[in-house]
């Protein structure tokens, strides 16, 4: 007998607003591909417009909204929550608003929908908020901890909050060892399934070099990076390791940063004082079907993460998967989860975060070395066919689901009722 369709409730602080948005895009993959298992996915998030219900293919998504319109930033979308609230102090204010909008949309979908199971994605605040609703309705909860959650909010109180919620969870899961060791749990709490999350081979590996090579001269070298411009991405690094770059091979290498977030301007002039601005291309952000484009085209994939003063960094930077599913070679740093993802001389190189001289030497030597980039990247091709597609993913939280999902009530014993009826 096949299994029960079940119903799952995602919670995320942000996920994408329009086919073109790449905000949590990676959610977006994630639920199309559980829901083509044979899942009933609902999606709840915050709206950057009007609260609204939409059917995005197989997926209903459920925005809510927690502040006014008129308000030109919001908590959620643009840097993301963690960078956002750095930039931008008086964002706090906003927070309660946040939670307490979330936990009330939370509660009138329950009602109506009556989930399965809730997996929360990031542990606060979405981890938290769902722990309250179990106990008004006794849903099982899954928690997941992406990296900014666990490697940021630090202090007694948010630490007291990620214990609480992760204990109150019927189970949880990290992308890597390092994401869970972060958050610094008590050995009395049980330890997190490692699931990471995904990325779609197909998609990646299409890429075509010939549309974009037209923008390169016909013998650059191009250095690609792909990310939020935010602190704990290290462009500032990037650039000084470019302008680091021994004379000869900079004059034929290009860089192209692709992304867009709060540090642009200061990138812009910082590239300047560097002398480097004319090599480098600055793109903004690009639609997600375009970015296998761009992979197919570099020589080289540099994420030259750091542990930004706040304390984030990398849980597992999914953008070393596409570069990866995209046999583009892979040079990035040991911080974080990123040692658990790239392993240093088989499928990519590693140097130490905040050292732009080593990351400028590793440029080096991979850019003069065409057999060394083609070995990396195809075994990281081989990585990440083996253990990131999301079919995989998906199964092993589906898995988990059915773990801890409530059990379909019993039909009435229709012939001990029938029996008490007859008897006298």
């Amino acid at each position: 007998m096949s299994a029960r369709r079940i119903k799952i409730f995602l919670l995320a602080s942000s996920y994408p607003r329009s086919r073109e948005d790449t905000a949590s895009i990676f959610l977006r993959q994630f639920a199309e591909k559980l829901s083509a298992r044979g899942i009933d996915v609902h999606v709840l998030a915050p709206s950057d417009g009007k609260t609204d219900t939409t059917i995005e293919g197989t997926v209903t998504v459920h925005r809510f909204q927690y502040r006014p319109v008129c308000l030109s930033r919001g908590l959620a979308y643009g840097s993301g929550i963690v960078a956002n609230l750095g930039q931008n102090p008086w964002l706090w204010f906003q927070v309660p608003f946040f939670l307490l909008s979330m936990i009330f949309a939370l509660r009138r979908l329950i009602r109506r929908e009556q989930p399965d199971v809730i997996h929360a994605h990031w542990i606060l605040p979405q981890g938290l908020v769902a722990v309250l609703i179990k106990y008004l309705y006794k849903v099982p909860v899954i928690v997941t901890a992406h990296g900014a959650d666990a490697f940021a909010f630090r202090g007694q109180l948010a630490n007291w909050l990620k214990r609480f919620a992760v204990a109150k969870s019927d189970a949880w899961t990290t992308n890597t060892r390092a994401t869970g060791e972060a958050i610094g749990l008590p050995a009395s709490l049980r330890a997190p399934d490692i699931i990471p999350m995904g990325v779609d081979v197909e998609q990646f590996s299409g890429g075509n070099p010939t549309s974009l090579r037209g923008e390169l001269r016909s013998d650059d070298l191009l250095v690609l990076f792909v990310g939020r411009l935010v602190e704990k991405k290290g462009c500032y690094d990037l650039l000084e390791a470019f302008s680091l770059l021994r004379n000869d091979l900079r004059a034929r290498t290009t860089l192209w940063i692709v992304g867009q977030g709060g540090e642009r301007d200061g990138l812009h002039a910082f590239a300047t004082r560097l002398g480097i601005r004319p090599k480098v291309r600055f793109w903004g952000a690009v639609n997600n079907h375009r970015l296998p484009d761009f992979y197919a085209v570099a020589d080289l994939f540099v994420a030259p993460s750091i542990r930004a003063e706040s304390g984030d960094t990398e849980g597992q930077g999914l953008v070393l998967l596409e570069a990866f599913a995209a046999r583009c070679c892979v040079l990035s740093t040991r911080v974080g989860g990123i040692a658990e993802v790239v392993t240093d001389g088989a499928t990519g190189l590693l140097v130490e975060p905040n050292a732009p001289r080593q990351l400028a030497a590793a440029m080096e030597s991979l850019l003069g070395d065409a057999a060394l980039r083609n070995r990396l990247a195809e075994n990281g091709f081989q990585r990440v066919n083996q253990r990131y597609g999301w079919e995989k993913i998906a199964a092993a939280f589906e898995t988990l689901y059915r773990k801890v999902e409530i059990p379909a009530k019993a039909p009435p014993d229709i012939s001990s009722s029938v029996a008490s009826k007859s008897s006298p």
